[in-house]
């Protein structure tokens, strides 16, 4: 839609919004819009952890007189020539690589890495990673170099190419970039024309699936713009760009965590459909009929166009248990495809992908393409916990790999050499074992909070005790007891020893604790004591267990899931996007209970049923419609056990009012918008001791 077209669709709008309609004046705002500049186009940029380096990495190229050239967190000093870790962005070293001084250019070749979290080593940083593995492996093959290490978590597109053009300066043979997977478009929303082309879709059979096609669009030409800029800079100094293409968890990580369903909104007609057809395709998968279940799971996608990781996944699973794995990778990659504003975590789209080695082709970009090196080296397996730690952070061994893959390429490149890849993973070094239990551990606590299966948790667990025994013995502890308080963790007592450990430290001040919030952690907690029986004798919420306390608020944010969408929005319920909302609670003792409930079926045009059950007994229900009904239950003691407790919440599958014109009319104004169907609304949902 051309912005001219676009303008007159939002006069005829505003028209009929003036007559009443509160979001009038967001129209009009609209309407008056010009094209934004240059510098408002890139403002979002510095918005995160690298914001207080805009008037550095800005001022490179125009240093004043007094003003000092920067690296990002490093700056020249005027009296060696060297680039010196500044004080005035320690905030910023948790990002970046450990290094106080980057000093000139010696006689051996040099290297600019650059990257993202992947790049830095996450789980590992800042005590082993990519850099120093790749020039291990090239100086140990016979070419002494020295690799800059300018990879930092949380590097977006735009930052990358500003850390490239700063980083001529340290006269590199050659640029490595190793990205990918923070490559987004900005996100919906916003008084815009091309927010107002946008909430169209919002009101349209398959828009949803439309907009985050646009969105992946979007994010192609971030990465052919940022490809483009990479090689022209790379060209200026007259040496080669090597591009390492990220892979992805596809074996051992779910986008839709067990339990939560990620349906766009639709007509009635469909969401009704789909809600069978899903919750077929599962009872077919369950008792085996796995012909069933795939022609369940295909009128799903149908349904909701493919903009929904759970049914994607849900045929992934039948795929793999059809033992037709080629075709469950594919469609598990379509599934991290799936887009929407409250997905945060990194991740390189396909599109993506295929965008860099298109754009990488034209512009004599040496591609590394790391999908499918380790398709090949792993005889087409799908990748899983043998390369990964989580979504996309790889093990030692992966890292290990796709360094080894680059050392080729640079030879290729840069010393116009050959090169055995086996020959180069054999040279990596490894890292020590206490480094590699941390990530293993650490990587148990990223994976539970990010709502994955108990299993995947106990293996990351496992892993670190078994690479480095001694952390059962008192990291684990200090583990357990720092997330089980209600208190955030850096007020428990044992937090500073905990942290001491340099990854440790980076990983839980950088990124597990600090602007996160209270959430949910009995999973994790679950898990650890599940692994390790010498933690089960711990209370597992000792200061919201029932018995301790009278009453609970199981929508307070310490029930909350960190994947629970709710986060995002500002309101008052908490939306249901499952079929079943689990919530568990911890009882120091087995003591008759009364449940409070308040919710209701946003758009029921019919009455259902809300069941409620705890512990796999059915305490009651409600009957809801549109409006908010409330009811107090009892439940008995006789079902409770001491320690952790579940309530289910079983929404009724009614005839609905079609939400997506309200979304629509909220998006224009400029809102956030909220494109998953609720299957339900809570406005209380407290228990306490019953008082008689």
């Amino acid at each position: 839609m051309t912005d001219l077209l676009a303008r007159q669709h939002m006069a005829s709008r505003l028209a009929d919004l003036m007559k009443g309609d509160a979001n009038a004046l967001a129209m009009l705002q609209l309407m008056c819009q010009g094209k934004a500049n240059d510098a408002a186009k890139n403002a979002e940029i510095w918005t995160g952890p690298f914001s207080s380096l805009r008037d550095d990495i800005l001022g490179f190229d125009r240093p004043s007189e007094s003003a000092n050239r920067a690296i990002g967190i490093w700056e020249e000093d005027a009296n060696s020539g060297d680039f010196v870790r500044s004080r005035k962005h320690i905030d910023l070293w948790r990002f970046c690589a450990d290094v106080e001084r980057i000093s000139k250019k010696s006689d051996r070749k040099r290297i600019v890495f650059l990257g993202e979290s992947v790049a830095r080593g996450f789980f590992f940083s800042p005590l082993y990673g990519p850099a120093m593995v790749l020039e291990r492996q090239l100086t140990e093959s016979g070419e002494p170099v020295e690799v800059i290490d300018l990879a930092q978590s949380n590097c977006g597109s735009w930052w990358l190419t500003e850390m490239a053009r700063a980083a001529c300066v340290l006269q590199p043979d050659a640029f490595v970039a190793f990205a990918g997977n923070n490559w987004r478009a900005k996100p919906l929303g916003g008084t815009s024309v091309e927010a107002f082309s946008d909430g169209v879709l919002l009101s349209e059979d398959g828009g949803v699936a439309t907009l985050m096609a646009r969105q992946r669009a979007r994010a192609c030409d971030i990465a052919t713009e940022t490809i483009r800029e990479l090689a022209r800079i790379a060209s200026e100094v007259g040496v080669p760009l090597i591009f390492v293409v990220p892979e992805i968890n596809l074996a051992d990580w779910n986008s839709c965590p067990a339990g939560t369903l990620d349906v766009p909104l639709m007509s009635n007609d469909h969401a009704v459909r789909w809600i069978a057809a899903y919750t077929d395709a599962k009872r077919m998968l369950e008792a085996g009929h796995l012909t069933n279940a795939e022609r369940y799971a295909r009128e799903a996608i149908v349904l909701d166009g493919g903009a929904s990781s759970c049914s994607l996944e849900l045929l992934a699973r039948i795929r793999l248990e059809q033992s037709n794995s080629r075709d469950a990778s594919s469609t598990l990659r379509q599934s991290r495809d799936v887009n929407d504003d409250t997905r945060v975590l990194p991740g390189i789209f396909e599109v993506v992908a295929d965008t860099i080695r298109r754009v990488g082709n034209e512009e004599n970009v040496k591609i590394v393409d790391l999908p499918r090196i380790f398709e090949r080296h792993y005889r087409n397996e799908m990748p899983g916990r043998t390369q990964f730690l989580d979504y996309c952070h790889l093990t030692a061994e992966g890292i290990q790999i796709a360094m080894a893959a680059t050392a080729q390429a640079i030879k290729e490149a840069m010393l116009h050499e050959t090169a055995e890849l086996d020959d180069l993973i054999a040279l990596a070094p490894a890292p020590m074992s206490e480094q590699e239990g941390w990530a293993h551990l650490l990587a148990g606590v990223h994976n539970a909070h990010w709502g994955q299966e108990p299993e995947i948790c106990r293996y990351h667990f496992r892993r670190a005790v078994t690479c480095h025994p001694a952390l059962g013995d008192r990291s684990v502890p200090l583990i357990f007891d720092a997330f089980r308080h209600a208190a955030p963790s850096v007020w428990i007592s044992g937090f500073g020893e905990l942290v001491e450990h340099q990854i440790a430290s980076t990983y839980l001040m950088g990124f597990g604790l600090i602007s996160r919030g209270l959430i949910n952690e009995f999973p994790m907690l679950e898990a650890m004591q599940a692994e390790f029986p010498e933690l089960q004798d711990r209370q597992l919420d000792p200061d919201f267990a029932l018995g301790l306390v009278r009453e609970i608020d199981l929508l307070h944010p310490h029930w909350t899931h960190l994947m629970d969408a709710n986060r995002w929005f500002r309101r008052s319920f908490k939306a249901a996007y499952e079929t079943e909302s689990v919530f568990t609670f911890v009882c120091t003792e087995t003591e008759n209970l009364e449940l409070k409930i308040e919710c209701r079926i946003p758009g029921a045009l019919e009455i259902g049923n809300v069941i409620i059950d705890v512990n796999g007994t059915e305490v009651g229900s409600v009957e809801v419609k549109g409006g908010w009904c409330a009811e107090t239950l009892a439940v008995s003691k006789s079902i409770l056990t001491r320690g952790l407790n579940r309530m289910t919440i079983r929404w009724p599958n009614v005839n609905r009012q079609d939400m997506r014109k309200r979304v629509r009319e909220d998006f224009e104004a400029g809102q956030r918008a909220d494109t998953r169907t609720h299957f339900g609304q809570l406005h209380d949902l407290t228990l306490a001791i019953a008082s008689i």
